[in-house]
């Protein structure tokens, strides 16, 4: 039954980043309609990741006391309600409207997905796990592009974003028939992880301001950070700057959701046998995510200096491949040293922050296409640089903290955070 749960959740992040990335491949029909410039397709993208940030809070916070499978049910309900919006929107702030309520419900998903599958699977094989799951958001966003692309031109983008609305409708009713938790409780081979505790919820600020922790959401800021330019700006990179035509661009972005999907789950896997023969974080997830960090810097550093076509793909989907991993194996590592019941608030809380790389990603980006006047390639690199940066600051906080792990023990005033070294 877990592996049909995993499924189902899979689903519903494919669902999630079609979603996010209908827009940017809807991009030229919807500026050309409602006569929109790049500062105002930024603000859109901008709003959109406001309200996913407050979503985020307010609806991960919800898995403390309300059951994660119901929240899930309302979350895909909510994206139905606005996506058929789309019929009504016509100007900025129509748009803008339908993207901040879809925001809203879509900042949800990832602490509720992420607290549910908490419930069907052991510290020991969340690498997999996760790396499925968060591998429907490459689908939603790589893999549907053709398939959407073919709507946008066929029937609209307006009929394109219904469809997607039905079909949130339509996972929603089937989810209805499925368990809460499994009858049994999973058993844990490593029963001293914080993840096999239980703490207050009170002390969630305490958690969440534990070094290595804070070092998990800056990875998180920089994934998201890049999500956000892949689902606003990256078809227009690809057919402005690189040089492909709109067919081509759908199909160069499945080839690269196809070989990040491969890549992250073979990546989860190997982190999950690593994680259990050597019993440390150090040696297993902190290692195998420093080293996917620094080859995403390198490969989108080299993109903005090569201006042959082919070395242009390849490269920016090497970044690509490697910003895929960024977020399973943060996920897990976050599973991993939060406890138990506070996975989806914490998840929720920390995605809310890191979201501001959504709220403020898009809008920099067009401003920076903005301000390079006619030379639009030059402000596309210079995006491109921010993200390289990103990379390696987080790859760096990540090296200074990974010995100072989390600990919590529950007594009836606090759950106190303790450093202590990971096993080695």
């Amino acid at each position: 039954m877990r592996w049909v749960i995993l499924m189902m959740i899979f689903a519903l992040s494919v669902l999630n980043y079609a979603d996010k990335s209908v827009l940017g491949l809807a991009a030229e029909p919807i500026m050309g309609q409602l006569n929109l410039n790049y500062d105002q397709f930024g603000l859109v993208g901008s709003s959109f990741f406001a309200a996913y940030s407050i979503g985020s809070i307010i609806l991960g916070t919800l898995t403390y006391r309300f059951n994660t499978k119901n929240l899930l049910i309302i979350i895909a309900s909510g994206w139905t309600v606005s996506l058929l919006s789309a019929y009504f929107v016509e100007n900025l702030t129509g748009l803008i409207i339908i993207r901040i309520v879809l925001g809203f419900f879509e900042g949800g998903t990832y602490g509720l997905c992420v607290a549910h599958i908490a419930k069907w699977f052991s510290n020991e094989t969340r690498g997999s796990a996760y790396a499925i799951m968060t591998s429907g958001t490459t689908f939603g966003t790589y893999l549907a592009a053709p398939i959407l692309v073919f709507l946008i031109g066929s029937v609209g983008w307006q009929h394109t974003f219904a469809v997607l609305g039905l079909a949130s409708l339509i996972w929603a009713v089937i989810f209805c028939f499925f368990k809460s938790q499994p009858k049994e409780p999973i058993q844990e081979q490593i029963a001293t992880l914080p993840s096999t505790q239980e703490a207050q919820f009170k002390d969630i600020i305490k958690i969440m301001l534990n070094p290595y922790v804070l070092s998990v959401m800056v990875t998180g800021f920089v994934s998201m950070w890049v999500n956000t330019w892949v689902l606003t700006w990256a078809p227009t990179y690809l057919t402005k700057i690189v040089g492909l035509d709109a067919h081509v661009m759908s199909i160069v972005f499945a080839g690269m959701g196809i070989a990040g999907t491969i890549f992250a789950i073979f990546i989860g896997k190997y982190t999950d046998i690593l994680f259990r023969q050597n019993k440390s974080l150090i040696k297993s997830y902190d290692k195998v995510l420093t080293t996917v960090l620094i080859t995403g810097a390198v490969a989108y550093g080299v993109t903005t200096v090569v201006e042959n076509l082919i070395l242009s793909v390849i490269f920016l989907a090497i970044g690509l491949i490697m910003n895929t991993c960024l977020l399973p194996l943060g996920t897990t590592i976050k599973t991993l040293i939060v406890p138990k019941n506070l996975i989806g608030s914490i998840s929720g809380i920390s995605l809310s922050i890191t979201s501001m790389a959504g709220i403020i990603g898009p809008y920099i980006t067009g401003y920076l296409i903005t301000l390079a006047g006619d030379d639009i390639r030059s402000g596309f690199n210079s995006g491109v640089l921010i993200v390289v940066a990103l990379y390696i600051f987080s790859a760096v906080i990540i090296l200074l903290t990974r010995k100072r792990k989390t600990a919590f023990t529950k007594n009836e005033k606090a759950v106190t955070p303790v450093l202590v070294e990971a096993a080695e």
